[in-house]
């Protein structure tokens, strides 16, 4: 009782900033149109959070980086948000030590990735970052035959990758040229 009081409370005082409402029914509007197959939203922080919603309102895919979850708080949306939609449209990867997709309680359909930023603290912005998350990811998970981000190597120590057989250049060189 005391989450849909304070859903309530907190839903008339957010009613003139619920970006959720444009975005869901932009993507209502968008699996309308005849020209897409299907319509899928992701996001990274708050438009994770966004994500999130408008998927789960819209019964679309959605994906989120980093982003707030709305477990407990999808009560206080308009229209509500089940747990039922969360688990079914919708999908958070949350790093490690990153405090934002903790805001909430999280769905099923969620995956946990390292965040490689200095532990000195229990929590940092640093791993909230949407770079590091996706150089964790391109080498957790592969980035197929293309390139990691130099960022990866340069910036968060990430290893440089094998260079193929017929190249002649090492990857430094190929990030300072790509810089150049």
């Amino acid at each position: 009782e005391t989450v849909k009081w304070t859903s309530k409370f907190a839903s008339r005082s957010l009613e003139r900033v619920s970006y959720y409402k444009l975005t869901t029914k932009l993507a209502e509007e968008l699996k309308q149109n005849e020209l897409f197959d299907r319509v899928h939203v992701t996001g990274h922080s708050l438009g994770g959070g966004l994500a999130l919603i408008t998927g789960a309102q819209a019964d679309i895919q959605a994906i989120g980086v980093s982003a707030p979850n709305a477990l407990i708080s999808g009560a206080g949306f308009d229209p509500p948000i089940s747990e039922e939609e969360l688990n079914k449209y919708t999908f958070n990867v949350v790093p490690d030590r990153d405090f934002i997709p903790r805001l909430d309680d999280i769905a099923d359909e969620f995956q946990r990735i390292r965040c490689t930023a200095d532990s000195n603290y229990a929590f940092t912005m640093k791993c909230h970052s949407i770079y590091r998350a996706t150089c964790e990811i391109m080498y957790t998970c592969g980035s197929g035959n293309r390139p990691v981000f130099c960022e990866c190597v340069e910036r968060y120590g990430y290893p440089e990758p094998v260079a193929a057989k017929d190249l002649n250049y090492t990857f430094s060189e190929f990030c300072a040229d790509a810089q150049g």
